[in-house]
């Protein structure tokens, strides 16, 4: 194993850094970081577990995990509250203030050129008003918040590239006392322990363990019936055709009774639809499943981008119809003319944020296939401007507008006016602010809330001026198709 950075380079950048993270790293090849995180943090509140699968380079290299989390940011409505250790530490009457504890503090450092420290959590669709006017949301049949945060200063990453596994320790050093020393020491303990897990998952295989509550299909309960949906749907075409807006994503909510376990729900959704934004959250009162295969926005230094989906075929059952259909999907003018819409709108999200003449498309309108259903696909980037925090990052693209529609602040009025219920952690996203500038979120799509008994999904479908109602609502049910299965499990 080794351990960066050596003890001279500590000291240094302890001089100028309020933290200076530490690393020991092994190669580690083909290693499933679930099952080390089902050894280390399964029942740990405020632990998480992000995966990448099933995509390219730029969007599937890192995994990373961790727990026991003893810092939480949660916003709910326009009260925020920062807790730690359970007590409450401080409180604010608007959620601004409280984000700004999110912002990034330090420069980046050479030997970890990417996440090594910060916050990790979620943030809601309704926290899209703390950002826009929008109308009084409706109210919640949970107790769940807006936006929940955690401070991480250890962590598990894993590089998929170079198949090295690292444990990262960031506390703060400056007026702590925290030698290098220590925080070598805490880091060669925690490897025996991977060692020894790590031998024991060889020796020992975990037999494959069935959720002891499967429910059925048939025990999911919709909050809008197929007429209920395309009615909804034939609303919004009237209002593209009265000029109000140019598309909207209407989505329907399915729940059921869940008394099972939400990790093992999540190990099933992982194998039926490996997605590159996967991940699991559990925290005290809930737990958030999630495959979801798009992209809100990432930062990379003074690099950020954004990675639109929209266009949806079901898969084929044989390779010629599934070419077939990716084929129509892709000339579809329907489907290329929305996409390019969408592709305008996270252009100019990020335009507001960006250095001038900087955005551009990087990727243009390919084609992406998972489990149940193929998506079509562009990556747009651009050079963030000096002094930009968090909460102008948020601003700009939050929540994507591929789950809003177009324009996105007419779209959300209208997605409070047709669906009956808040969206909750839905359309919005997860995943983690550093401390150095780097910033990746997910759009919380294709995941499961499991809550007081009950877990639940939204699923939804972009509405344009020539939409099929019944088609939309039978898009609705494709996406559904990969949480249904892992839930009849």
């Amino acid at each position: 194993m080794d351990i960066l950075p050596d003890k001279n380079t500590f000291k240094r950048l302890s001089l100028s850094s309020s933290r200076v993270p530490v690393c020991g790293q092994e190669k580690i090849p083909g290693l499933d970081l679930s099952e080390l995180f089902n050894k280390f943090f399964y029942q740990i509140p405020n632990s998480f577990l992000f995966e990448s699968a099933n995509g390219p380079e730029e969007t599937t290299r890192y995994s990373l995990m961790g727990g026991g989390c003893s810092k939480i940011l949660e916003i709910t409505g326009q009260r925020a509250r920062l807790i730690h250790d359970g007590l409450l530490v401080s409180e604010w009457d608007q959620p601004g203030p409280a984000l700004g504890l999110l912002n990034f503090e330090q420069n980046v450092v050479g030997y970890l050129p990417h996440f090594w420290g910060g916050w990790v959590g979620f943030i809601g669709y309704e926290a899209g008003a703390w950002f826009e006017t929008l109308p009084p949301r409706k109210s919640s049949e949970t107790s769940l918040p807006d936006f929940l945060f955690m401070e991480v200063e250890r962590l598990f990453l894993y590089d998929h590239v170079t198949e090295e596994l690292k444990f990262i320790l960031s506390p703060k050093t400056e007026g702590t006392g925290v030698s290098h020393d220590e925080l070598c020491g805490e880091i060669k303990r925690v490897w025996k322990d991977v060692h020894r897990v790590l031998q024991d998952i060889h020796e020992k295989p975990e037999s494959k363990r069935s959720s002891s509550n499967p429910v059925t299909s048939n025990g999911l309960r919709s909050n809008l019936s197929e007429k209920d949906y395309t009615e909804r749907v034939e609303t919004a075409k009237g209002y593209i055709r009265e000029g109000d807006i140019y598309q909207a994503n209407l989505a329907q909510k399915f729940e059921t009774d869940f008394e099972g376990n939400p990790f093992e729900l999540y190990g099933k959704l992982r194998k039926v639809n490996p997605s590159p934004f996967s991940g699991y959250l559990n925290f005290q009162n809930f737990s958030l499943v999630s495959s979801s295969p798009e992209r809100l926005v990432k930062v990379s230094e003074h690099r950020i981008e954004t990675r639109p989906i929209a266009g949806t075929r079901p898969r084929g059952e044989r390779v010629a119809e599934d070419e077939a259909l990716s084929s129509e999907l892709l000339l579809n003018p329907k489907e290329r003319a929305e996409h390019l819409m969408l592709v305008d709108l996270e252009r100019n999200d990020l335009g507001r944020i960006c250095q001038a003449g900087s955005v551009s498309v990087t990727d243009f309108m390919f084609l992406e296939k998972y489990s149940h259903v193929s998506h079509i696909v562009s990556n747009i980037a651009g050079n963030l401007k000096t002094g930009i925090c968090v909460y102008d990052i948020f601003k700009s693209v939050f929540p994507g507008g591929t789950i809003t529609g177009c324009p996105k602040i007419r779209c959300m009025e209208i997605i409070s006016e047709l669906e009956p219920d808040i969206r909750g952690p839905y359309s919005g996203s997860f995943g983690y602010i550093g401390f150095a500038p780097y910033m990746d979120l997910n759009i919380i799509i294709r995941s499961i809330v499991v809550c007081e008994g009950t877990a639940s999904f939204h699923v939804g479908a972009g509405i344009v001026a020539d939409s099929n109602p019944q088609k939309e609502y039978q898009e609705t049910l494709d996406k559904a198709a990969a949480m249904i299965q892992a839930l009849a499990h």
